[in-house]
């Protein structure tokens, strides 16, 4: 299994390697080449890994926000489905029956949910002339909906952003991981006894990635 440093090692990493290849590029000009291509490299990685960072705390974000909505969704749910239960005085009213998925809503998933406030928002609909509070929670629902929902596709695009720049970042290590390889050969090859003693791959250890 290949195997990539984490992102702070392989970026320190690449400056320290910059560093050498500008010591030594005018004393052999075919370094000249290597050294455009790690400065390329470097910034590509420090790049990925600010967006990473950065997709990765707005995925987060999102995550908290969302459940923020499902808990004040599932509340307004609890509550309104009560009131329904205490105004016809059984929980075995073909309404509440409409309504509820036989506590199987208690754990729903974030999407379960939005269709379970859906699904209370019809059935109280269609019973509003004899629910005295319907009216209320009608609107209190289309509003826990709307919220609910435009949380639950944020959280969609940000895990997106968030694998799009993972996997970025995971690209530019593993080109950093082979252009390494290849740059500390030709060092070697190029200054002999010359070449600095910390060009070997002590580095390229296990470690988890992001």
């Amino acid at each position: 299994m290949t195997t990539l440093p984490s992102p702070h090692d392989a970026i320190a990493d690449s400056a320290k390697l910059i560093a050498i290849l500008e010591r030594h590029h005018k004393d052999a000009p075919e370094l000249e080449a290597l050294l455009n291509a790690h400065r390329a490299t470097h910034l590509q990685m420090a790049t990925s890994y600010h967006t990473s960072e950065e997709a990765i705390a707005a995925w987060r974000a999102a995550l908290a926000r969302r459940w923020t909505c499902e808990i004040a969704a599932r509340r307004l749910y609890k509550q309104t489905l009560r009131q329904i239960v205490q105004h016809y005085g059984t929980a075995e009213t073909p309404t509440v029956r409409l309504i509820s998925r036989g506590g199987a809503e208690a754990d729903s998933t974030p999407a379960e949910l939005l269709d379970d406030m859906r699904r209370l928002h019809a059935v109280l609909s269609l019973e509003a002339t004899t629910l005295p509070f319907a009216e209320q929670r009608l609107a209190e629902i289309v509003q826990a909906c709307e919220t609910l929902e435009h949380a639950i596709n944020d959280v969609a695009e940000c895990e997106r952003r968030r694998r799009t720049a993972v996997l970025d970042l995971r690209i530019a290590r593993e080109v950093y991981r082979r252009m390494r390889r290849e740059t500390c050969q030709t060092l070697m090859n190029e200054l002999g006894d010359q070449a600095p003693p910390d060009l070997a791959d002590e580095f390229l250890v296990e470690t988890t990635d992001q």
